[in-house]
C-alpha cells in the first residue's frame, strides 16, 4: 500500500478523519486492494491503492436481501434486516455468533450458494431442546467462500 490509498466506507468515498471516526465495533468487512488492481478500477485516485470498509448495518442489508431473494419463507418471517434478531444462522453445519453473522453472511454469492432452510422452532417439531435459543434457525449451505479465513475447530 502507497501513503496515500483511497478509504470507502459502505462504497461511499470518504476521508481520513471519516475513516478514523468509525467504531471498530460497526465493521464488518475490510477488504484491501493493492495499487496495481486499485489503479485499474479506479484510475489513478487508485495508485496508491484502496481500503474498503463494509459496516454491520450494510452487510445486514446485503445478506437480508440476498436471502430473501432465495426464499420467500425466509422474506416473509424475516421482514427486515433488524428483524433477524430472532434467528440463528447455522452455515454449512456450524452456528454462527451475533458478532460473526455479518461478516460471514455478507460473502454469500449466486456461485457459492448452494441451499437454506427454514427452522421455526413455534412449529414444534424441531430442536425444542432450547440449544438454540431463537425461534428461526436458518441453515444455509455454500461452497467455501473466498477470502473466509479458515478456523480450527476444537
Amino acid at each position: 500500500m502507497g501513503q496515500n490509498p483511497i478509504l470507502f466506507i459502505d462504497s461511499m468515498e470518504v476521508d481520513m478523519s471519516a475513516f478514523q471516526a468509525l467504531n471498530p465495533f460497526d465493521i464488518s468487512n475490510v477488504s484491501i486492494v493493492k495499487p496495481k488492481k486499485a489503479k485499474k478500477l479506479l484510475g489513478d485516485k487508485g495508485m496508491d491503492g484502496a481500503i474498503y470498509v463494509t459496516t454491520v448495518k450494510s452487510a445486514k442489508q446485503f445478506y437480508w436481501t440476498f436471502l430473501s431473494n432465495k426464499s420467500e419463507n425466509y422474506k416473509l418471517l424475516i421482514p427486515s434486516p433488524i428483524a433477524d434478531t430472532a434467528v440463528q444462522y447455522i452455515l454449512n453445519g456450524q452456528a454462527l455468533s451475533d458478532s460473526s453473522t455479518a461478516g460471514t453472511l455478507f460473502l454469500l454469492t449466486d456461485k457459492n450458494f448452494k441451499s437454506l432452510n427454514i427452522i421455526d422452532k413455534a412449529d414444534g417439531k424441531y430442536l425444542m431442546d432450547n440449544v438454540y435459543p431463537k425461534r428461526y434457525i436458518v441453515v444455509i449451505t455454500a461452497k467455501r467462500f473466498k477470502g473466509l479465513v479458515k478456523t480450527k475447530s476444537s
